[in-house]
């Protein structure tokens, strides 16, 4: 590529595309891009922002070389005088343009309020810029700005600018997608620690891509199921072969394809009852291009219990109506729990009703039919050692 005389160009945009692109998933996102640009391209500052056109909610700011009160400033009063932002508006995106270029009549710049008291005092002679990106409402705008002893833009610098242009586009949607996907694997991280029972999430290779806190306690104590790159293994050869047949047909039947009832898998132990692992496939968007499946480990020598406290707070009990309703779950009878708390049968009989009003049940076999169904059931106690 030939440059002009008056600014030789020696700027490789592998270094940037690299920077770039670690943005996707980077903790400060584009900053070492924007900071990178600012070295390569002899710039005095850089500002990337992802704004509402309406609401002028900002949902990505990266700067470099300025501060986000002039951001702010430039935002509030002087957008609408700037010529180049005009410009920029006014043609076609994802293309750099240069206020020493493109702009017509460049001279009426130091006549504008803008840049008496906007530019001028940051120290600011040159700008380019771009509309990277418009989605809906939401504008990604990027902007680059030189001082008077640094040189004006030159065609030869827009043209290698633009040569970026296809990059930001893709790195910014990638990490606008990557975000999303973050944010709902964190949901779901937290949703399947409040289990009581052992869950293992798996991702579209059969891998276990999260276990919340009692899956990992349960691997951790015991031989019967271990990891092994990722994939769940049980220690009988049967049992795991068709668990992981199980698995893999979850999955599969997650991405849209015929859904089978969930399935379960006994897992055989010496002197006890087996364990029950249950299969089911995630549907986590309508027509995901990925699989997903949840596995639930039963114990029915450790199902999950009943808390007053927590039956309490779900259902706005008292505290002896719920104490009543954890103990008709625990099978006891309404004469066994008057007389353990010394109280007359009628005064059982009057908070059982009043259980009922508050719970929308008619029955003691309806009551406890609907606990046991209930969240009340399958959260995990939150002091519970992890």
């Amino acid at each position: 590529m030939t440059t002009d005389a008056q600014t030789p160009l020696h700027v490789s945009i592998d270094p940037l595309l690299a920077k770039l692109y670690d943005g996707v998933t980077s903790a400060n996102g584009f900053q070492d891009f924007i900071e990178a640009l600012v070295t390569s391209f002899d710039l005095k500052a850089v500002t990337l922002i992802v704004h509402h056109a309406e609401t002028h909610e900002v949902k990505g700011l990266w700067l470099c070389g300025i501060t986000p009160d002039w951001v702010e400033r430039y935002a509030l009063d002087y957008a609408q005088e700037d010529m180049l932002a005009q410009h920029i508006v006014a043609s076609p995106v994802a293309h750099f343009y240069a206020s020493n270029l493109d702009v017509a009549n460049p001279e009426r710049f130091p006549q504008t309020r803008f840049f008496r008291e906007w530019l001028e005092p940051q120290g600011v002679a040159y700008a380019a810029g771009a509309i990277v990106l418009r989605e809906g409402a939401w504008c990604t705008q990027i902007i680059l700005q030189r001082a008077p002893a640094q040189p004006a833009f030159s065609r030869a610098e827009v043209d290698m600018l633009d040569l970026l242009m296809p990059h930001m586009q893709r790195a910014l949607q990638m990490r606008e997608r990557f975000a999303e996907l973050q944010l709902g694997q964190d949901f779901l991280a937290g949703g399947l620690d409040l289990l009581a029972m052992p869950t293992i999430f798996f991702d579209e290779h059969s891998r276990a891509a999260h276990l919340n806190k009692r899956a990992k306690a349960l691997l951790a104590e015991n031989s019967l199921l271990r990891l092994d790159d990722g994939h769940l293994v049980a220690s009988n050869v049967e049992a795991s072969r068709k668990l992981n047949y199980e698995i893999a047909s979850a999955i599969q039947a997650s991405r849209g394809g015929a859904a089978p009832l969930n399935e379960v898998v006994l897992l055989p132990r010496p002197e006890r009852l087996p364990l029950m692992l249950m299969v089911a496939p995630l549907r986590l968007d309508a027509g995901q291009a990925h699989g997903a499946a949840l596995l639930f480990v039963f114990d029915p020598d450790d199902a999950p219990s009943l808390t007053a406290d927590r039956v309490r707070k779900l259902f706005g009990l008292s505290e002896a109506e719920a104490g009543l309703a954890v103990a008709l779950c625990a099978g006891c009878t309404l004469e066994d729990i008057a007389r353990e708390r010394k109280v007359s049968p009628n005064t059982v009989k009057s908070q059982l009703k009043s259980v009922f009003a508050k719970t929308g049940t008619n029955r003691q076999t309806e009551l406890v039919s609907m606990l046991l169904a209930s969240p009340a059931y399958f959260l995990a106690d939150r002091t519970s050692p992890n």
